[in-house]
């Protein structure tokens, strides 16, 4: 059933159940029936960010001094988890509230917030993080965008590309390395932190047309002379490279939360479709092989379940851990990609044909894209090997 757990959990009050009803009929009635022409236009239309700001949906846990609820992050998975089950790549709001803003949240000085945060929270002003660049994916110690000063205003120069919201977004946090400073890619980077108005001259951008999460605006963006000025420096100069390794940790979590929220309902779906699809007298569920599949990925699901809301809980608690977040992004997104690849195989010709098989299809690359973005599972491997390290 859509909105309800293919798990027992003890996790959400009756505040995050309230929250989430008005989530349900938001997107049932607002979001689900517009999302396939987004994705035929690869992109959602603005209005939908200002509905859902009107509703109180954006940014929950910004504080009331900027227009937000004040909200714990259990209200920010609810959102997650219901975006995930409808498959909505489109209207990420959690890219906004739970990504974005919370470098603005942590990091931007009171004038900084009092500009930016209450169009967050409106769904007026919209924005990105502009860290991955084509020579180097998302490693940090390969970005090659910089920065130099010129009088009182910054001169930045680079491309970044595949960046979420990257056509429609007003604000771009972009990471760049000091022009002047010795380190080089490859080096532990002299990174700083620059928040980038889209329409400053020297700003352009070019949207990404993609096979996986096509409703998602993914662009690239080029920096050519792009002049800001210095107070648009996020937090303090220099401190970038760990600015970005603190805050990956918590979009990490959030991108595991979405994947296991999906592979729950893909495979919720898969085991209705075993038992109804017919080969001869038997269903396919009656198949030993079948069920052998299933019992995998349900016992795998549950394992997840249990350490992804483990990491919600500390994450509540302000007690967030990077590596544990490294993992459970790596678990849930394998689980993700093997749910689906099953989806294909136990739905049969179903899964490749009409209706059922496009959905099927469109689940396989979805989950391969969830297999890549906010870090590879390579990267996952590398990050959680490399903290081994320092210990357990």
């Amino acid at each position: 059933m859509m909105g309800a757990s293919m798990f027992k959990r003890d996790l959400f009050t009756t505040t995050e159940e309230h929250f989430r009803a008005e989530v349900v009929d938001f997107l049932d009635q607002e979001v689900v029936p517009h999302h396939d022409a987004w994705a035929a236009a690869g992109q959602t239309p603005r209005k939908i960010w200002q509905k859902a700001g009107s509703a109180g949906l954006l940014c929950r846990t910004v504080s009331p001094d900027y227009g937000g609820q004040g909200g714990s992050f259990l209200e920010s998975v609810v959102l997650i988890e219901e975006l995930a089950r409808r498959r909505i790549s489109g209207f990420l709001a959690c890219l906004q509230g739970d990504i974005v803003a919370p470098y603005l949240m942590k990091l931007a000085s009171p004038e900084q917030k009092a500009r930016w945060l209450p169009g967050f929270v409106s769904g007026e002003t919209l924005g990105a993080i502009a860290m991955t660049e084509p020579g180097g994916g998302s490693a940090i110690d390969a970005i090659a965008t910089n920065w130099r000063r010129h009088s009182n205003r910054l001169v930045l120069n680079g491309t970044k590309t595949h960046i979420s919201n990257g056509r429609s977004a007003d604000l771009v946090i972009v990471a760049a390395r000091s022009a002047t400073a010795a380190s080089q890619p490859g080096d532990s980077p002299e990174l700083t932190l620059v928040m980038v108005e889209a329409d400053r001259p020297g700003l352009s951008r070019k949207p990404i047309a993609k096979s996986a999460m096509p409703a998602l605006d993914t662009a690239e963006i080029e920096l050519e002379n792009c002049l800001v000025p210095q107070d648009n420096i996020l937090g303090r100069e220099g401190r970038g490279f760990f600015y970005l390794m603190s805050f990956l940790g918590i979009e990490r979590l959030v991108l595991a939360i979405y994947a296991q929220a999906m592979a729950e309902q893909m495979l919720t779906e898969l085991i209705e479709a075993c038992e109804t699809r017919r080969v001869g007298a038997q269903t396919v569920l009656d198949f030993q092989n079948t069920r052998f599949n299933l019992a995998e990925l349900y016992s795998s699901c549950a394992v997840n379940r249990a350490f992804v809301d483990q990491a919600i809980r500390a994450a509540t608690a302000g007690k967030a851990d990077p590596r544990t977040a490294c993992i459970a992004k790596l678990r849930c997104a394998e689980l993700l990609r093997n749910v689906a690849l099953a989806g294909v195989q136990l739905r049969g010709a179903a899964g490749v044909s009409e209706a059922s098989g496009a959905r099927a299809t469109q689940d396989l690359l979805d989950s391969a894209l969830q297999s890549i973005w906010g870090g590879t599972n390579e990267v996952m491997r590398d990050v959680i090997g490399r903290s081994l390290a320092s210990g357990l």
